[in-house]
Order: structure tokens, then sequence, then C-alpha cells
């Protein structure tokens, strides 16, 4: 009774505060220039299509229209947030939907422009890194006086499973702002604006599905020129006034706040890889990858920081899409991350997922960021369901370590470590030194058809890795009886992984065995993971791969999770058939892995583009496994997807890589044939820092070496040339130098070594060049079918070349070519100019037809 009444007094109290008096040009801000960015993308909106501004703290998770959701973790505060414009004296609303035109977005800003016949109002959405809150600046320039309306519908809920009643909203006439609370008097936001006044006179206990509105009017619009006209937000759980501060300091220095967050992203930029190539569009994503990881990593005020797994609005529902902590997800996402040198990061992760390891030794799959408000680990049954977290967990820690050179982090957990390795050696019911699903938990597969199998390929991968990783650490942590036991599973589990999964009937490394050993025969990009960790023997894992870049798998945007000839495939089903692009990612490393660049750089440049093609910037979590399109359940913020990006560059294209323990640093380039220059900077190896400017010309090419903090360290050049090529001399600074080469898959890989001094280095490889086929990427629009030529084979022959490749029945192709003019004869194909024309053979139509092309070539 108490508590209600309260609840009619504050209610009563803030009745009256309602008003609509004062000076209706106060609260304006001096507009400041927003600061030149060199990753800046720009396009017509869409409305409907995702964009989201966030920050550790909080997230505006909304659509182009300019509509959005506003969480400061782990509440959601309100929905359905959007703008209308009123025109003069008229009544009739224009709704910001109907009229927006352009977006553009920035890692520190989002703006979007709606254009009237009588007005351009820009909205530049900024939500600080460590802030729980945001802001909105209207940029207003009209002809006629203008009327701003702000409407929203109040949640101030956290989130699923979690739940909390008694919510009311009212306007603040001192704040200028409305207040969303509850009856504990624990949650709290604020929305509003120091230019606005409210609207909505529902008593504020009564929250309806009409929006609460607050409107601000600009009588004479030359009197804004100049300025911004500000919308604020902030919330989260905690003391009335200590929300209220967080709300106001917003308002204390919005220039500031922007600079700040500027400084934040340039860098984040600046201090990590980058790159630049020939092909603009890999150089931005790779920046707008280190972005959207960066949005991931949220600092949750009960639970610390962690990186959630990715996000979406939620609408009417209680999960901004995946954005909970996810232990599987940010390990995947981990080893991007140690890529780019990210490395601070990286040990968070680790620290993070530490914490909730249960007494087992199991590591956690899933955390709500409401686990402050329910008994998570008791209530729900998803927390420990997956197996493959505890061994990825394992795996990633090595690599940082090896990465950052941070053995201490070993010693300090190797207690935790050693409990994570005894319970995944626990899980081997039938002793044959792979962990079985039964006892681990899920592993590839989370429903149907197939999960009912003792051990799938991937947590079989994630294992053998997992035994290797061990028996390095335990050398670290001075533990001699722990590595050689982890040495002698490794071996044991590699043979294993080799010989149950291995079917030499249909020439591929199988989905899973069952209890009975009997292999699942579906053809599964999940064996791309050992594929890429070099688990299976190196023949066998090609005629893998070959089936993997087939038509049954293989798309114009990405992998399908399962043979589209398969009984169980289903193009829009997550597990049977749609695509993913972290699923991609691990096939495309396994390409290059085994020196397969033609259909490597072909299917990373699929993902690639994913990130301009829905949420700017942003890879979506799945697509259809028909048609280049994305459900619509989909989420549009993915982490893991952003891994698609990243691995496949960092470790496949470039070839970089580097170890603290023997202190060596490695750029091994698998670049396409055309590329004539490149250079990657920031390449970083524990404290030691090195930069690259490579050129390629008729027959030589030249690198740069830079590097810093990296005495000690020996420095391998290993650039792909293609097969054929023939090397003849290596330089270092003007002086011969030995050299090793060896042909292996489509290409000839060179090596040099040198230490490294104090002063640039640069090496020199001359050769004797021969045809090289150039990768194809298919152009596809969104709605497309798969129609692009898929490469199955290349190789080289006695003669020259020989290609067996899959196109649509009836279909024309063009190959571009380098040194075409040492083509002697062709068969199955064209020579015209620097190209090959292709036409496959007639089939049923739609259908992807082989067919096979042989060169002839001459020798210089």
């Amino acid at each position: 009774m108490k508590k209600i009444l309260s609840l009619s007094i504050i209610l009563f109290l803030a009745i009256p505060l309602l008003s609509q008096s004062g000076d209706r040009n106060e609260g304006l801000i001096p507009a400041f220039r927003l600061e030149p960015n060199p990753v800046t993308l720009e396009r017509l909106a869409r409305p409907g299509t995702p964009f989201d501004k966030v920050g550790r703290k909080f997230a505006i998770l909304g659509e182009e229209s300019g509509a959005f959701e506003a969480w400061a973790y782990p509440l959601k505060l309100f929905r359905n947030f959007s703008l209308s414009f009123l025109v003069g004296t008229s009544t009739r609303p224009v709704a910001a939907a109907d009229i927006v035109r352009r977006i553009e977005v920035t890692p520190e800003a989002t703006t979007l422009t709606y254009t009237y016949q009588s007005f351009t109002v820009k909205a530049i959405y900024v939500t600080p890194v460590q802030t729980a809150g945001a802001m909105i600046l209207l940029d207003i320039d009209s002809n006629v006086p203008l009327t701003v309306i702000c409407g929203f519908l109040p949640v101030l809920q956290p989130m699923w499973p979690a739940g909390i009643g008694g919510q009311y909203a009212y306007w603040n006439d001192r704040l200028k702002a409305y207040v969303i609370s509850e009856s504990s008097g624990k949650n709290h936001a604020f929305v509003g604006s120091p230019a606005a006044s409210g609207i909505s006179y529902t008593p504020a206990h009564m929250l309806s599905d009409n929006p609460s509105e607050f409107k601000i009017e600009i009588p004479d619009p030359k009197k804004v020129r100049g300025s911004y006209v500000p919308i604020f937000m902030a919330g989260g759980p905690g003391q009335h006034d200590d929300i209220r501060q967080i709300y106001e300091s917003l308002q204390a220095d919005p220039e500031k706040l922007y600079r700040d967050t500027a400084l934040h992203y340039r860098t984040l930029r600046e201090n990590t890889l980058q790159i630049q190539t020939p092909e603009p569009a890999l150089d931005s994503a790779l920046e707008w990858a280190k972005v959207s990881f960066d949005n991931l990593i949220v600092d949750n005020p009960n639970l610390g920081k962690g990186m959630v797994a990715g996000l979406g609005a939620s609408g009417t529902s209680g999960r901004p899409g995946f954005g909970w902590f996810f232990g599987g997800d940010s390990s995947i996402n981990a080893l991007s991350l140690l890529g780019l040198g990210a490395h601070s990061d990286v040990r968070d992760i680790l620290l993070f997922n530490l914490k909730w390891q249960r007494e087992d030794g199991k590591m956690a799959h899933e955390l709500t960021q409401a686990e402050g408000y329910v008994d998570w680990w008791n209530d729900y049954g998803y927390g420990y369901i997956h197996g493959d977290t505890t061994p990825y967990f394992i795996t990633v820690v090595d690599a940082y370590v090896r990465q950052t050179g941070d053995t201490e982090f070993v010693v300090q957990n190797w207690e935790s470590l050693k409990k994570a390795y005894a319970w995944c050696l626990a899980t081997d019911a039938n002793g044959d030194g792979l962990m079985d699903n039964k006892k681990a938990g899920l592993g590839a597969l989370e429903y149907g058809a197939l999960t009912g199998i003792e051990t799938d390929i991937y947590i079989g991968a994630v294992w053998v890795r997992a035994a290797q990783a061990m028996s390095r650490m335990a050398e670290w942590a001075g533990d001699p009886e722990t590595a050689a036991r982890a040495q002698a599973d490794y071996l044991k589990a590699k043979s294993a992984f080799d010989t149950k999964f291995w079917d030499d009937t249909e020439g591929f490394y199988a989905y899973a065995f069952n209890a009975e050993g009997k292999r699942v025969k579906e053809i599964s990009p999940w064996n791309a993971v050992g594929l890429m960790w070099e688990l299976g023997q190196p023949d066998r894992s090609k005629r893998s791969m070959e089936k993997l870049c087939s038509a049954e798998l293989m798309t114009d945007w990405g992998i399908r999770s399962i043979s589209i000839k398969s009984s169980l495939f289903q193009p829009l089903n997550y597990n049977y058939g749609a695509v993913w692009p972290f699923l991609t990612s691990w096939v495309t490393a396994a390409l290059y892995t085994h020196h397969l660049p033609l259909q490597g750089y072909a299917a990373l440049m699929s993902t690639v583009l994913h990130t301009y093609d829905n949420s700017l910037g942003n890879l979506t979590e799945v697509f259809s496994g028909t048609h280049y399109i994305w459900p619509q359940e989909a989420v549009s913020h993915q982490g893991f997807s952003t891994a698609g990006v990243v691995l496949p560059t960092v470790k496949g294209l470039l070839g970089l890589d580097g170890d603290t323990a023997d202190r060596t640093a490695r750029f091994a380039p698998q670049l396409p044939g055309d590329w004539e220059s490149m250079s990657v900077t920031n390449h970083r190896i524990g404290d030691a820092l090195f930069s690259y400017d490579y050129r390629k010309m008729d027959t030589a090419i030249i690198m740069m070496v830079n590097a810093a903090n990296a005495d000690g360290y020996t420095f391998h050049f290993e650039p792909a040339f293609a097969a054929g090529t023939r090397i003849t001399g290596a330089f270092l600074d003007g002086k011969p130098i030995p050299f090793q080469n060896m042909e292996s898959g489509q290409v000839l890989l060179a090596r040099v070594s040198a230490a490294v001094g104090p002063e640039s280095m640069i090496f020199k490889l001359t050769f004797e060049p021969t045809v090289e086929i150039l990768p194809v990427i298919p152009e596809t629009r969104v709605g497309d079918a798969s129609r692009g030529l898929r490469i199955l084979r290349c190789e080289r022959t006695e003669k020259g070349l020989m290609m067996v490749l899959e196109g649509i029945a009836g279909s024309t192709y063009t190959i571009p070519v380098r040194n075409a003019d040492m083509i002697l004869e062709v068969k199955g194909a064209e020579k015209k100019n620097n190209h090959l024309l292709i036409t496959i053979p007639a089939g049923k139509t739609d259908e992807y037809v082989l067919h096979r092309v042989e060169l002839s070539i001459a020798s210089r």
C-alpha cells in the first residue's frame, strides 16, 4: 500500500511540471564541424535497412528511416523512437521515414538526411564509447517555421529472460525530458531535449501503444542556423540521481563527446593492422571489421567487460540480436582480433570467460546480460549446453600467448586451464582420442537430424588443436608431466581425426560418425576448421576442398551449411542450407592454407562485399542458400561474420603470422597476380611492430621491411608465385642470399629469411614469369541466384595448365590472365587478348555443368 501511495504522489507532483512555456530558441548548441574520415560510407538511404550506433554501455539499434530502439545495458529503455515534422501551421505531420534521402556512416557518427520541399534536416547520431547514453544532433535548414516531433514507446525492461513491472513515464519540464522509471526505483531512463516541450498527457503509469511525444518548435528557422538542436538519452540500473547525472553530463559539452568518440576510433584505426591494396573494398572492409568488433565489447554494470556475439533491433522482443555473451563466438572472434593486433581486447575476453568456468572445468556457452536480475545458471538450461567452448578457450589462450608473449597469463590461470583440459578428456567415453558430443554437448549443429551423432568433425578439430596447444602451454607453466600427456593426447587425437572422418569412397572428410563408427556422409563445410589447421593429410584435404568449392555448396555470396543436393537442404534453415559468412571464413582460410588462392580470393571477396550490402559497415549473420538475400530474422551485426573478413585476409591472403616464443615474424602473401603494389602496417607480435611495402614488376618482387622493438627476431618472407615460375635469385639489401622454393597447390612458394636489424631491410626476388590465372569475382545483385563460375581445380601439367570448372549450362564466362602471350594452345576455351572466354556445354536449364580447360604454355 505504501508503494502505491508513493507512486501516486510522484505522479501527482510530476503532472504540474508539464509545460510548453519558455523561450523556444533555448537549448541549442553551437554547430561544430564533423571530422573527415577516410573510411566514410555513404549511399541512398533505404528505410527498413538496419543501422546501429554503439558504445561499451549504450546502443542505438535502428533502421535507415531513423527509427530506433535504445539500450543502456542490460536495459531496453524504449523502442520505436521516430521523428516527424510539422511545416508552418500544418497539422498533418510529415514522417521522417517518408523523406529520408541519404545515409553517411563513420565509426563515430551516422548522419541521416531528410529532405522535403521546404526544409532539409540532418540527424547526426553519436554514441560515446564509455557513457550509458547517446545524442542526436539535428542540423536544420528550413525556409518556413518547423516543428520537430519526437515519439517513442517507453519499455524499461532488462534483457530476456528477466522482467520487471510497475513502469511509468512522465515529462519533467525542468529537465526537458521524459523520465522513465519503475516502482522499485532501481532502473531509470531519460530522453528529451533542452529545446523541447512535452505534449503527451497520458497518465504516467498507464503506458500504452500510443507514443510518448515531445516537440521542438522552430518559429524562426534563421535563428537555428549555425546551431544544432540536440536530443539526449541515458539510462541504466542504479539510483535515480546517478542516472540523471549521466543524462545531464551529455549536455555539458556535446562537441567534446563527439571529439572523444572520433579519437577512440581514430586510435583504433591507426594502432591496429592496416593494409593498402589495389582493392579498396577490401581495405575498407578490414577497417570496418575493427569497428564492428569494437562495438561488441560490452561493459556491463553487473558482469564486467566481455564480448557479445552480435547486435540487432529486438522490436517487441527482449534481446538485441545476439547481444549476450557467447563463449564460442568470442573465441572465434578472438583469433581475428589477435590478427588485428587488438591484444588487450582478447585478454579482456579471456578473463571474462574465465569468470564463468564451471566447477568441473567446463566453459560457459552463453550468458544473458540480465544475469543480475535472474538466477541464470540454475534456472535456465542454456549456460553450458555447448561442448566446443572449452577446447576453443584453450586454443585461444595458446594463440594469445604466442602472439603477445604474455606467458604470465598461463602461469596465473594454469589450474583453470588444467581443469578445462581435464573436462575435455573426460568426454571421451569410447576412448578413441576424440571428444564425444553425447557427453560434451552440442558442437557444429544445435538441432535436427544431424545432432544424434557420436562426434562431429568441428568439435573433433577444435579438440585436436586444444591438445596441441595444451602441450605448449604446459611448458610455459613449468609442468612437464602435463606437457608430455597433452602431446600424447594430441598425436592420438590427430590420428583419430584423419582415420575416423575420412571417407575414401566419397573422397572427403565426413561431417561426423555415429556410435557404431559409421560416417555421416553429408558434404558439409564444417570440415574446413580442421583443414584450416592442417589436421588432415594434404591430398585428402585438397580433395575435400574441391567438393567445398563446387556449386553443391559454394554460392556467389558464400558457402552453404549443407549440400544443395542433400535431402535435408532448406535454403533458409539456419543449420541445414543457409549461407554463414563465418563458415565461409574457415573454408577461405583452409583454401589459402593449402595454397589455392584462386578459390580463396573469390570466397574472401564474397564475404568482404557483405560489408556494404545491408547494415553499412557490419556483416549480417546468415543468408539464403538459394538467393543473395538475408532472412528477415537474421542479425544485422554479427561478430563471427565479421571474422569472415579478418581471419582469411590476415592469415590467408597476407599470410601474416608470428611467435614470441621463438621470436619470428612471417609475411607469406598469396596475392592476385595482377597486384603490382600493396602495403601492411602495424603487424604486431608482442612488443614488436612490423610494416611491409610490397612491389611486383614483370621479373622481380621488391619488399621493404620496417621493424620496431624487434631485436632478436628472425623475419621470414614467403611470397607465392604462379606455379611454373622459376626463381632466379634472392637478395637482401642488394646482396645475394640463399632461398628455398617448392610448388604447392596452384603456386610456387619462395622463402627467404634474415635476422631483423635496426635498419630497414629490402628483399628482392627475381624470377622468370609464366602464365597466371587471375581470380574471378562474380558480380551478384541482391536477390540474384548463384550463377558465377566455380574453379574446382587449377594445376600445373607437363605442357602447361589444366583447370576443372563449373558453370551454368550454355553460359559464357571470362577469366583474366596475366602473360597471356605465353599461351600456345587452348582447349575448352578461346584466348582473347588477356582473357579466356569459356562457354559451358549445354545441359539442363540453370544447372551447373563440369568443364575442362587445358593450356599449353611456352617457356621464356
